[in-house]
This record gives C-alpha cells, sequence and structure tokens, in this order.
C-alpha cells in the first residue's frame, strides 16, 4: 500500500511539473475554467437578460480608463515590491528586476506557471540574495500588507455605509469590514519587539505547524516596519495603496459601461468581499473563481446580475487576460529568473 501511495505521489508530481512547463496548457486550463463558470453564471442570471446587456449601447471610452487603471496598479505594486525587498536591511531589487517581477507575477500562468503569482516574487527574493526562510517571508509579507491596505479600505467604505454618507447597506454587509479592528490589535501585540523575537525564531526541533506560524510573525514584522516607518518605506506602502486603487478603478469602470451606478463605498466593500483570495495568490490566477466571487460580491451590494456579470468580464479581460501578452513577452527573462533561482537552491 505504501508503495503504491508513494508510486502515485512520484506520478502525480511528474504531470504536475509537465504541465508546469507548458505554458499553454495552463492557459487552456485557465480559459476552459472560465468559460464553464461564465455559462453557468450566465444561465443563473438568464440568457436573455446577459444578452440584453451586451447589447445595449455603451460608451467604449471606458475601456480606455480600464486599461489605465491596470497599469497604474502595476507601477503602484512595482514600488512594494522593491520596498519590501529593501526592509530590515534586505537587498535592494532593481528597477527592471522588480517590474519584471510584476508583470511575470500577474500574468501568472503564461510566466509563472501555475504555482501562483507570489511564486515569482520568491524566486526575485532569492536571486537579490535572501535566503530560504527570509524570501518566504517576504512574499507572505506582500500578501498581508496587500489585505492590510485592502482592509482599511474596506474598514473606512463600512464605517461611511454605516451611518449613511455614501450610500447605505445593512449591518450585515457592514460589520464584517470591522473585523480589522481585532485584527490589527492581534497583529500588533504579536509583533512587538520582545515577543516578535520569541515567536519568530521557533527551536529547531519545533513542529511544522510551529515553524509556519513563526513565518507569519515574521512576515507581519516587516508590515509592522513598512507601515511604521513612513520616511524609510513610505514609497511601499503607498504603492500598495495605489495597487488597489487602480485595480478599483478599472472595476469601476467597466461597471460604467455597462451603465452601472454605485457608490464608491459598495464598490469597494463589494470589490473586498469577491477578493478574499486574490489572483497573484491562487494557482492560474484564480480563474473562475474570481468571476464567481466578484459578481455575488456585487449582487450582494444590489447590482443587477446580468450587470454584474458582464462588467465582471470586462474588469477580467484587463485585469487577467491581458496580462499574458507582456507576460509571454518576459518569458525568456522568467526562465533566466528561475534558472538563477534554481541554481541558488542547489547552493544554499
Amino acid at each position: 500500500m505504501t508503495r503504491r501511495l508513494s508510486a502515485l505521489r512520484s506520478t502525480v508530481a511528474r504531470a504536475h511539473a509537465t504541465v508546469e512547463d507548458k505554458p499553454l496548457a495552463v492557459v487552456l486550463l485557465a480559459a476552459g475554467a472560465t468559460v464553464g463558470v461564465v455559462v453557468a453564471l450566465a444561465a443563473e442570471a438568464g440568457w436573455p437578460r446577459v444578452l440584453r446587456v451586451v447589447r445595449a449601447e455603451h460608451s467604449w471610452g471606458w475601456l480606455v480608463v480600464c486599461a489605465i487603471g491596470e497599469v497604474v496598479a502595476y507601477g503602484g505594486y512595482v514600488l512594494t515590491v522593491r520596498d519590501m525587498a529593501r526592509v530590515h536591511d534586505g537587498s535592494e531589487i532593481d528597477l527592471p528586476t522588480s517590474a519584471q517581477t510584476v508583470v511575470a507575477g500577474f500574468g501568472v500562468f503564461a510566466a509563472t506557471r501555475s504555482s501562483g503569482g507570489f511564486a515569482v516574487d520568491y524566486w526575485a527574493f532569492r536571486k537579490s540574495g535572501a535566503s530560504r526562510r527570509e524570501a518566504v517571508r517576504r512574499v507572505l509579507g506582500l500578501g498581508l500588507l496587500e489585505y492590510v491596505t485592502l482592509s482599511v479600505a474596506a474598514l473606512v467604505a463600512s464605517l461611511l455605509l454605516m451611518f449613511g454618507l455614501d450610500g447605505h447597506l445593512g449591518l450585515g454587509g457592514t460589520l464584517p469590514g470591522l473585523i480589522i479592528l481585532p485584527a490589527a490589535a492581534l497583529g500588533y501585540w504579536l509583533t512587538t519587539p520582545g515577543r516578535a523575537q520569541r515567536l519568530a525564531h521557533p527551536r529547531r526541533d519545533a513542529g511544522t505547524v510551529r515553524k509556519k506560524f513563526a513565518d507569519w510573525v515574521g512576515a507581519a514584522v516587516f508590515v509592522r516596519r513598512l507601515l511604521t516607518s513612513p520616511a524609510e518605506h513610505g514609497a511601499g506602502v503607498v504603492g500598495n495603496a495605489i495597487y488597489w486603487t487602480g485595480d478599483i478603478v478599472c472595476l469601476w469602470a467597466a461597471l460604467q459601461l455597462v451603465n452601472v451606478s454605485i457608490s464608491w463605498s459598495l464598490l469597494v466593500l463589494a470589490y473586498s468581499g469577491g477578493y478574499v483570495l486574490t489572483r497573484r495568490a491562487l494557482p492560474v490566477g484564480g480563474a473562475g473563481v474570481v468571476e464567481v466571487a466578484l459578481t455575488w460580491a456585487l449582487v450582494g451590494v444590489g447590482v443587477n446580475f446580468a450587470p454584474a456579470l458582464n462588467a465582471v468580464l470586462v474588469y477580467r479581460l484587463f485585469n487577467f487576460w491581458l496580462p499574458i501578452v507582456p507576460a509571454l513577452a518576459l518569458m525568456p527573462a522568467v526562465r533566466d529568473l528561475r534558472q538563477r533561482f534554481e541554481r541558488a537552491e542547489q547552493t544554499a
């Protein structure tokens, strides 16, 4: 039985490696997942309603706003990656490498295989000289900083909606946005210098769970340093805010294209609810998952199903599919980055 399980694991590992080295296969997988989900959602919304939205008159200039929003988002994330690399005396990542990393990470399934956009960030941190543990913690720190920034925006939106200052939404929709308050308090407590020193450095014989917890604490320490050192690391935090703003603007423009009017607070709350996992953290860019989550999140704040679905499809065109083109153009650079990373792993 043990031999069979071992053989099965080896077979699955070889199949996974084969797929990851064939970007076209990953693209087709993402496309298939997206088409299947869209057909199911359109059936739920009602094909006549969906097609009526498609055939309506549109101001196509909003597509330009979608594109600008995503370009701005990329620029913001470049700043974030560079600052995360150098926080706590880390090595500097040059601007071209940082830009290549971001473009490859957002064109995740084509350029960085099916392992998620954060994989290429790990490669870049290792290439810059970070140890394995430090690179892992910096990658986790990127994810934490993303959620902290978006959660603050969701908190502000929730408060505005709660007091009727920018639209209206029931307590069931606004109260979850307040979760950041106890979460921030816990993060502050865990990352106080003395406590963080103990928690982030487990003993060598510590178990897997304890070591993973230590990595998350170490990542939170990086984020705390970024947030509390505006003079030194303000560019990284501002860059992350720019990243989210650009991406939300893309979704807002897609909604304008299908003639949906929505307050910014409702939009931010729906967006944050639909991004429980970001496309960079998911395999193949979250194809199929994000479409479902974001469509239902928009429906939850009052947008009709058919326009919501159409807007999400336009948004995902700019947010996910069009980045394939520059990502494919960077394939040689990413292969070189991966080869350097693999050599570093062998000698570490």
